[in-house]
């Protein structure tokens, strides 16, 4: 179990920025982009957050958060937390104070969302919500893959095909046969005669058709067996359709292979 959680605030206390000692081993730089949107939010909003800062014997006050906004608005009287932390505390909230927040991840439909809703008419936030928006875009084109999988509809083309349309047993009583009258044991007839109906050839285009015409019955069987897909609890709908399409296109090159050889 973790200990106590200490309060390390001593005093909410209101300073002019300017009298804010800059910490001599801050490390984080700001271009000019984040300039520009925090004076944009800084004159939009006002100041919504208190800088940190250690007290020194002196009465001084060193920073360890806020130096942008101090720096932005030097005449201004800030709010400053004043915490009650060794020098060396200081250097470690210093080092970590950003890193942890940048380690937060996005949801990229809430943000979305919340960039559709926020408008400006600064041209700093402007430029800032911009960049938001285009690293979200860049990140979907990164990764095409969406958690979101519709379903299409399975309607009724025409009459119901035939079962002799939907599936072709060709191969696999070919393999039947010859595991039949092979000179073989019989629990190696049985595995070998299980491995054959891999070789079942099914039409899921006439399989879908198939399954709209037929009885609630008949279509949940269908489901269970993954001949079509309706449920995505039950199996992985995108990955299962590209993987067809991908295999009808290589049996359709090799066929093409065959006749042409």
């Amino acid at each position: 179990m973790p200990g106590k959680i200490r309060n390390r605030i001593r005093e909410l206390r209101t300073v002019r920025a300017s009298s804010l000692a800059a910490n001599s081993k801050n490390w984080r730089v700001h271009p000019q982009a984040q300039v520009d949107a925090m004076q944009g939010i800084l004159n939009e909003i006002g100041y919504a957050g208190a800088l940190l800062a250690r007290e020194l014997p002196d009465g001084s006050l060193v920073l360890i958060d806020g130096h942008l906004r101090a720096e932005t608005t030097p005449d201004e009287m800030v709010p400053v937390l004043i915490l009650d932390v060794t020098a060396e505390e200081a250097d470690k909230l210093l080092l970590s104070y950003d890193p942890l927040a940048a380690m937060a991840e996005s949801n990229a439909e809430a943000l979305e969302s919340l960039l559709a809703s926020v408008s400006t008419n600064d041209a700093g936030l402007q430029a800032l919500y911009a960049e938001m928006e285009s690293s979200l875009e860049a990140k979907v084109i990164e990764n095409p893959y969406s958690s979101k999988i519709t379903i299409p509809p399975y309607d009724k083309i025409g009459a119901k095909p035939p079962l002799a349309e939907v599936y072709d047993m060709t191969a696999c009583n070919a393999m039947l046969e010859a595991i039949a009258v092979a000179d073989i044991t019989d629990d190696l007839k049985h595995f070998l005669i299980a491995a054959a109906y891999r070789h079942v050839v099914f039409n899921y285009q006439e399989a879908a058709n198939f399954y709209a015409h037929s009885t609630k019955t008949v279509q949940e069987l269908m489901e269970d067996s993954a001949m079509v897909i309706i449920d995505v609890d039950r199996a992985i709908a995108n990955g299962w359709a590209q993987m067809n399409v991908k295999l009808d296109d290589i049996f359709m090159a090799q066929n093409e292979e065959a006749e042409n050889a």
